[in-house]
């Protein structure tokens, strides 16, 4: 009589291995939450995904999820907007227009005796600057001096000579020529008189002292007491700064958005600007344009100098939306975006990029109202996988 041999006991895992008894499912791990217990849901969203996939593998376009499922996976949408534009960013750097600024230079050959002002001060027109010390001052000053003298002779020796016509003592002809000799004679000291104004020289002295003719900001001081100067040697720069320019460095790629009248604001300040002029020349070694824009409104808050962030407003697309650049993605070259074609229901749709500014997207392969999804992208692009 046979015995039969005992049956081998099974062999026990030890109580410090884990036990993986929760189903995992791929929707948890799209989710971003593995070994999540979700068995309350878990078959209901097993059931809907199976029938997804199904659809999804014979070519069906859209996605379906029930109520259950779209809150297990954190699915959310956010309505395309109508574009209003993108803002685009760039250095700028404060200037004013040519036509403000202003060089005080030499206008005889001298010596600096002293500049009287310093980089940044405002100065009013008039007020004295630099003051110089020469010769050829000295000789403008003699210059008017017998120019004057000249003219009282002259106007002596005309009235001498009316007076005579009168009488019948002397001709017509030699009292017009004293009368032209007088003409004359007022034009050389009226010249000599304005030619010593604007050189700055006072009076029978060597001292001449030069002033601005506006006013405005000293920008460089390019003259030392006691250096010497000849004429044309610039000695000061200002500017008038009532209008201010920004001069914005917009890489070349971007330039074609920007159009005269673009309104460009400044970070960190209550700044208005418009666009006035683009450059057509590609700055060398930046592959940038200058584009500028004159300031209309906030100017005091700024510095002649100054660099800044500027942000140029892109003019609207036509026909465009806006969308949060989170709720597009790229894929083989290409950018999708799921959007919501019914409740519950959501399909891939191709984006044709129009601009991207780093938070939102301008395309006109939506249209306004479209609700995109911005959150649980990465579950749908699982269920859209089939895996």
């Amino acid at each position: 009589m046979c015995r039969r041999k005992p049956r081998p006991k099974l062999r026990q895992l030890p109580e410090r291995w884990p036990r993986y008894t929760e189903p995992m499912s791929i929707l948890n791990f799209a989710a971003g939450r593995p070994g999540l217990n979700i068995r309350p849901a878990f078959h209901a969203i097993v059931t809907g995904a199976f029938a997804t996939w199904v659809s999804v593998a014979i070519g069906a376009p859209e996605i379906a999820l029930s109520p259950a499922q779209i809150r297990a996976l954190g699915v959310a949408t956010v309505a395309a907007t109508a574009s209003t534009g993108e803002t685009l960013t760039a250095p700028a750097e404060v200037s004013v227009a040519p036509e403000q600024l202003e060089v005080i230079s030499a206008p005889l050959a001298a010596r600096v005796e002293a500049v009287m002002v310093a980089v940044g001060d405002v100065v009013s027109r008039g007020r004295p600057l630099v003051r110089l010390n020469g010769p050829q001052a000295l000789d403008l000053a003699r210059e008017t001096q017998t120019a004057e003298a000249a003219l009282t002779l002259a106007r002596q020796s005309a009235q001498r000579d009316r007076q005579l016509l009168q009488s019948g003592l002397i001709a017509k002809s030699r009292a017009e020529a004293s009368d032209a000799a007088l003409a004359q004679a007022e034009s050389r000291a009226r010249s000599a008189q304005r030619q010593q104004q604007l050189q700055g020289v006072q009076g029978e002295q060597s001292v001449q002292s030069l002033s601005s003719r506006s006013g405005g900001v000293v920008l460089e001081v390019l003259a030392a007491p006691g250096s010497r100067v000849g004429p044309g040697d610039p000695l000061l720069r200002l500017a008038r700064t009532d209008a201010l320019w920004l001069d914005i460095r917009l890489p070349a790629a971007q330039a074609g958005q920007v159009g005269v009248g673009s309104t460009v604001t400044v970070a960190g300040r209550t700044v208005n600007a418009q666009v006035t002029q683009i450059g057509q020349a590609v700055l060398p070694g930046t592959q940038s344009l200058l584009v500028r824009a004159r300031v209309s409104a906030g100017g005091s808050s700024l510095r002649l100098g100054e660099l800044v962030e500027a942000r140029v407003r892109v003019a609207s697309t036509a026909d465009g939306v806006s969308v949060p650049s989170r709720g597009v993605w790229r894929d083989a070259g290409q950018t999708w975006a799921f959007v919501q074609t019914a409740p519950g229901r959501y399909r891939t749709v191709n984006i044709d990029v129009l601009s991207d500014d780093g938070s939102s997207v301008a395309t006109r392969s939506l249209k306004a109202g479209d609700l995109v999804v911005v959150q649980g992208i990465a579950a749908l692009k699982s269920l859209r996988a089939g895996t």
